[in-house]
């Protein structure tokens, strides 16, 4: 949780139970563009896509509109946005409460845009890191991108924002490297935050965990992770998410999705989608409500953005209080 003043933490506390109360969203990321410099295997973008360039005044009222308890600014890459830090601070004007997280894949950040962006408003950054050495260029086709981050990195935690969270998707062929990405980042100033691999994106199966029999061991690591965070590395993720990672790779599936409704996602044509791997092309939530999500039966993914928007408040509340006396 990146630092926040007292009195703002309780007023998103308040935001927190009044859209749950209300059917509306915590979570919502803001697709700036679909376009991206990387081309990972584990997704499905990539490739130049054609689209509108919509202004910063645009996804500001659509923020103003929809009041999430966290806005995610990502993409495709949203530093591709020549524009992004004045999306940023156009969203924040908008909005002085929700969290912002900006998504990366690093490649375009460095410390001067880093600066701005915080200026600008932005609480966290969210930094993508799927292996802990140079086999992360492979995977994103971004020659140079680990050594640019293990230089970048420690500079940024250097000013002391606590703002800086590696993000690892957890895959068949990463997971032993688990505990030395959870080493990384405590070497370089930040926190670490492990999520659930998805094949929805390529239909590629074979980074789940049940289909090669590696879940046994999968559950070993998370227990060396678990102990690891009682040790005081800096692994974001709570047990309670682990285990229930540990649940999805085992079952495959994870009923009683909430996208449309806990959270969803606003494309760059400032057209509302339920989530990132099922299209959508609604002009409000109420209208995704009565055409998608009383008849969603996906349960096919459990995504860090549905595993930390579906929990319950005293759950959220939990995980928040674990993460702020870790500190």
């Amino acid at each position: 949780m990146p630092n926040l003043s007292t009195a703002r933490k309780a007023k998103l506390i308040a935001r927190t139970l009044r859209n749950i109360a209300t059917r509306r969203p915590i979570t919502v990321s803001f697709e700036v563009t679909y376009n991206c410099n990387a081309h990972c295997k584990h997704c499905h973008l990539g490739d130049y896509v054609k689209e509108p360039k919509l202004g910063p005044e645009v996804f500001g009222a659509r923020l103003q509109e929809i009041k999430p308890v966290v806005a995610q600014i990502s993409g495709g890459e949203p530093l591709i946005r020549k524009d992004i830090v004045d999306i940023i601070a156009e969203m924040r004007r908008r909005d002085p409460l929700a969290v912002f997280v900006l998504t990366t894949n690093v490649d375009r950040l460095d410390e001067e845009k880093y600066l701005r962006l915080r200026a600008a408003g932005m609480d966290q950054f969210s930094l993508s890191l799927d292996y802990p050495d140079e086999r992360h260029d492979e995977f994103r086709k971004l020659k140079g991108c680990f050594a640019h981050m293990q230089d970048l990195i420690p500079r940024l935690a250097a000013h002391g924002n606590d703002d800086l969270v590696l993000a690892c998707v957890v895959q068949s062929d990463n997971y032993q490297d688990l505990p030395r990405i959870a080493e990384l980042a405590k070497q370089w100033g930040a926190c670490v935050n492990f999520s659930v691999y998805t094949h929805l994106r390529t239909n590629n199966k074979a980074y789940l965990f049940n289909e090669n029999g590696n879940l046994e061991k999968l559950r070993g690591v998370v227990d060396r992770l678990l102990q690891m965070q009682r040790d005081g590395y800096p692994i974001a993720t709570s047990e309670y998410s682990l285990r229930k990672m540990l649940d999805f790779y085992r079952t495959g599936q994870e009923p009683d999705c909430k996208a449309g409704e806990r959270f969803f996602i606003v494309t760059p044509s400032n057209k509302l989608a339920p989530c990132g791997l099922i299209p959508g092309d609604y002009d409000s939530q109420q209208e995704m409500v009565e055409n998608f999500c009383k008849t969603n039966t996906c349960a096919l993914c459990f995504t860090a953005i549905r595993g930390n928007s579906e929990k319950s408040p005293k759950r959220m509340l939990a995980d928040a209080l674990r993460v702020i006396r870790s500190r």
